[in-house]
């Protein structure tokens, strides 16, 4: 029998996790292309095209509007690079508050609200989410994107299929499951956007929300465990 996950990671790389995030990446992109432009918060690559084509047409105005973006996703990385350096446990618990703060105050901003300040504060947050959440039991991905994780999966295949190596085939289907979900994602932030319009980015505070409790479930159980073995060996 195959299994998916793989109890030895930390919480924060196990496939559920993954799969939440990539609900939520897909959830996002659908938001912003529908809500604010045709704008990709998630994958900077398809506003970089636009960006060009923008430029060669010399429409200066949405060649801001693809460029903030790109900015603010590019200090997202950075922030995320620093905060890994100088935070320790805490780290992932102050990335989910300032993710679910941002999608709050998205939600609830009037409609006369420039579209490239929410388009940029989304890249923000998915750059932060990227940064944060690389690995899945072991093995690098991205939850806001597919591109990568599709070619991962299919190498992963091939290697299976070749070698006959059963950690490949495993690895492929984690791969390929963060794509479904994020495909799933997608659908849910489309029929979420029809019906409940802006603030259905409130679904993604809630499925946030869901994950910080986790976290800190698992940030207790560990300083717990830590505690006994340091009084076990104390005694």
């Amino acid at each position: 029998m195959i299994h998916l996950t793989d109890k030895n990671s930390p919480l924060h790389e196990k496939l559920e996790i993954g799969l939440l995030l990539a609900v939520v990446g897909g959830f996002l992109d659908a938001y912003s292309f529908l809500c604010y432009g045709g704008v990709f918060a998630n994958a900077q690559t398809g506003n970089m095209v636009l960006l060009g084509v923008s430029l060669i047409n010399a429409d200066y105005i949405n060649f801001f509007h693809y460029l903030i973006p790109i900015i603010a996703f590019s200090f997202g990385i950075l922030m995320t690079e620093y905060l890994l350096k100088y935070l320790s446990g805490s780290f992932y618990i102050w990335v989910l508050i300032t993710e679910i703060i941002i999608l709050f105050i998205i939600a609830f901003l009037p409609d006369n609200t420039p579209q490239v300040v929410v388009t940029a504060a989304i890249s923000f947050m998915c750059s932060i989410q990227i940064g944060s959440f690389r690995k899945i039991c072991g093995a690098p991905y991205t939850s806001t994107m597919c591109t990568g994780n599709l070619r991962s999966a299919m190498g992963s295949l091939f290697l299976a299929i070749s070698n006959k190596d059963s950690h490949s085939l495993i690895q492929g289907l984690r791969y390929l499951s963060i794509i479904l979900f994020f495909c799933i994602g997608a659908a849910i932030g489309a029929i979420c956007v029809n019906w409940w319009g802006k603030i259905s980015v409130l679904l993604c505070c809630l499925l946030f929300s869901i994950l910080l409790l986790l976290i800190i479930r698992d940030l207790i159980y560990i300083k717990r465990k830590q505690q006994q073995l340091s009084d076990a060996i104390n005694k």
